[in-house]
């Protein structure tokens, strides 16, 4: 009987997880698990170690090669129910983005969503701008699925405008949302809505509320004005909502396509009314607690800022 030595070997820590987990399957030890692959390599070599060695290497290659696979297979997976749950004209599949794509057939693309083959670097960018998504998160797992900014309302209200309809190099903005967290503070995010299924998610540090500071005031009243000139001139790409707690947590995580999320919603008239006393001095039309107080105090500011009180939306 031949007698064990002492071999000190450094592995990758992706590689000891393979072996442990194959030590579960075979109900061997760690290091009988290694011992019994290593001898497996050396068989039909004639002795060769250097052939031994890249036989080793490329069964575990092959292992975490089937992991990116399986990975990219699975984000493209979400990314396809993500954008079918949106209520678009067109209902994507596997055969719109090998058409998409340019391809003559669906045989590359059902590779990829199967994970039998890899895309290249180049068709995951395709890939990204088709579902809307962020490229990097696709191709290396950094960052959010979805595109998220923050937008700050300036004084020029008419810049503010031209820069919440502003579209990206692929698709025009169809609609803008305002969507209200439906909580005491009133948080505001916003939502760029693309064609299709693309969105963007603009996080605002505005609230919607009588619960804010003189800072919160400002950004309050900014946004109104904005509001004001947007109904005035752009009335049908807007929309309002009021949305629920979960659903705004989601929109600003930025894990789910914003268009399914926000898709639920009606539009919300509180958007119209919150700049037009004529509207949020009635008492029965009242979007949530406290909404006839923050439209007074929102009015009131705006009257008694030096700059605000000048701005003229005709």
């Amino acid at each position: 009987m031949s007698k064990n030595v002492q071999f000190n070997l450094r592995i990758p820590t992706e590689l000891k997880a393979l072996i442990s987990d194959a030590s579960k399957v075979s109900g061997r030890s760690i290091n009988a698990e290694a011992q019994y692959r290593l001898e497996k390599s050396f068989e039909g070599q004639e002795g060769s170690y250097i052939e031994a060695i890249d036989d080793l290497k490329s069964f575990f290659d092959a292992h975490l090669r089937s992991d990116r696979l399986n990975l990219l297979s699975g984000k493209l997976n979400f990314l396809l129910s993500e954008a079918k749950a949106t209520d678009s004209f067109h209902t994507p599949s596997i055969s719109r983005v090998a058409e998409a794509l340019g391809y003559n057939s669906v045989g590359v693309t059902e590779d990829w969503f199967e994970g039998r083959k890899e895309p290249s670097f180049n068709e995951l960018e395709k890939l990204a701008t088709y579902f809307g998504c962020q490229k990097n998160w696709l191709a290396h797992d950094e960052g959010r699925p979805f595109a998220k900014e923050t937008f700050e309302f300036g004084y020029d209200i008419e810049e503010n405008a031209r820069s919440l309809l502003k579209g990206n190099n692929e698709d025009e903005v169809k609609l803008v949302w305002f969507a209200r967290n439906n909580t005491e503070n009133g948080e505001l995010v916003i939502i760029k809505h693309y064609d299709s299924w693309h969105g963007l998610i603009l996080d605002s540090r505005v609230h919607v509320s009588d619960k804010v500071g003189i800072g919160g005031s400002e950004d309050r009243a900014l946004l109104s004005l904005t509001l004001k000139y947007l109904c005035k001139y752009h009335i049908s790409k807007i929309r309002g909502a009021i949305v629920s707690e979960p659903d705004f947590n989601e929109l600003i995580w930025a894990k789910q396509n914003p268009i399914k999320v926000i898709d639920k919603y009606r539009h919300n008239s509180w958007i119209e009314d919150i700049w037009d006393r004529s509207m949020y001095s009635k008492k029965a039309n009242s979007y949530w607690k406290g909404w006839s107080e923050m439209c007074m105090s929102n009015e009131l500011y705006i009257s008694g800022h030096e700059i605000l009180s000048k701005i003229s939306i005709k």
